[in-house]
């Protein structure tokens, strides 16, 4: 037999219907629930059940069901008064046995005001009604943003946390979901919609990542003095430097080790960080050389740059240096990604073997000797 504890988990369930039908002005009582279980076979047992079913009834408590029974044979105890179902008769029954009367009144409010203020919202409310819900004491400052992002938005000038709106600078960090569900309805048109962090999905500054460079040609350094940098990534994006090669590494020792030559920079690559180097529309007219580990991973980041730039070449990624430091072989950590493209055929047979035996040749432990010779020819 149903229980009181099972009727208030089905009215949980059915609120946000309850929710949505009030925003549409569809009347939703009496609202009648299924008792569809099968009563206890120990007369004893269905009786208390019976019992503690009526004592939380409306007749009972003054609130909240009613239960709708009929006068049924039993093959086990005869005739009997069976619950066939319960019925809710008016809103306030029902919010009342859930404990919800407080909830839907503000509610109430929260819908007048989104409404009030900014009625292009209306659909998003019948959608959203735990949103409302969820969200209810924060309503006013939300739709302060939603209207500075309606009315006064400006791509690129603003970090978050100096929008000139009133409200304390970390409020939309702190509600980043609601509001990101609420500006893809108010301004579908000025949004990057394969973005997903928030600042870049609505054109805010961001703290973006810096890209480290070191010229190895002395005519590149910076007044004829700075050979080491670091800049914003929109500012590399809007560098193209003077320059013929530029050498990509993964480990930041190998970085800072590279030999001086002619016409090349070095960038710091930093693992997968390469993808921050992706789309740099100067970079696709130079030569771009590629160092990193001999393991499975280092040729992921090389299949990934080369992904974005197609004349990538590799450096010490071959099975001849492989070989050759076999003492300092060692083992590597184990990838469920598989290449099927961007490696030529010597460097996907590399990377099946070292992937297959999770074996790694770090390219810090390449003498330095070694890396010149290469670098020089």
């Amino acid at each position: 037999m149903i229980t009181v504890e099972e009727i208030r988990k089905k009215a949980a369930r059915i609120y946000p219907d309850i929710l949505r039908s009030s925003l549409l002005c569809v009347e939703s009582f009496p609202l009648n629930l299924r008792s569809d279980k099968k009563l206890s076979k120990d007369f004893a047992a269905m009786s208390r059940e019976i019992a503690h079913l009526m004592s939380e009834a409306k007749d009972r408590k003054g609130y909240g069901y009613n239960v709708i029974s009929e006068k049924v044979k039993t093959r086990s105890h005869g005739f009997q008064d069976i619950p066939l179902s319960i019925r809710f008769d008016t809103l306030q029954d029902f919010l009342k046995f859930i404990g919800k009367v407080k909830e839907y009144e503000e509610f109430e409010c929260a819908c007048n005001l989104i409404n009030s203020e900014i009625p292009e919202l209306k659909e998003w409310t019948v959608k959203n009604p735990l949103k409302i819900v969820q969200n209810q004491n924060e309503w006013e400052n939300l739709l302060k943003v939603c209207k500075w992002f309606l009315h006064n938005y400006r791509r690129g000038e603003f970090y978050i946390r100096e929008l000139p709106i009133d409200i304390h600078t970390k409020f939309i960090e702190a509600n980043t979901g609601v509001i990101k569900s609420l500006l893809e309805v108010l301004i579908p048109d000025r949004i990057k919609h394969d973005e997903r962090m928030f600042e870049k999905r609505f054109g805010l500054k961001y703290a973006e990542p810096r890209i480290r460079i070191r010229f190895l040609d002395e005519r590149l350094f910076v007044e004829g003095r700075f050979k080491d940098i670091s800049i914003p990534l929109h500012e590399f994006a809007d560098a193209d430097f003077d320059c013929r090669r530029i050498i990509i590494t993964e480990n930041k020792m190998n970085f800072l080790t590279l030999p001086e030559m002619k016409d090349a920079v070095a960038i710091w690559g930093g693992g997968f960080a390469v993808k921050n180097l992706k789309d740099i529309e100067w970079l696709k007219g130079k030569a771009i050389l590629y160092w990193g580990d001999i393991d499975a991973q280092g040729f992921e980041i090389l299949a990934q740059l080369r992904s974005y730039y197609p004349q990538t070449i590799s450096v010490m990624m071959d099975k001849e240096t492989f070989n050759r430091f076999a003492v300092y072989q060692a083992q590597g950590t184990k990838s469920n990604i598989i290449l099927r493209q961007w490696l030529t055929d010597a460097e996907q047979e590399l990377y099946n073997l070292v992937r297959e035996k999770s074996l790694r040749l770090e390219q810090e432990k390449i003498p330095q000797r070694y890396v010149d010779k290469i670098f020089s020819q």
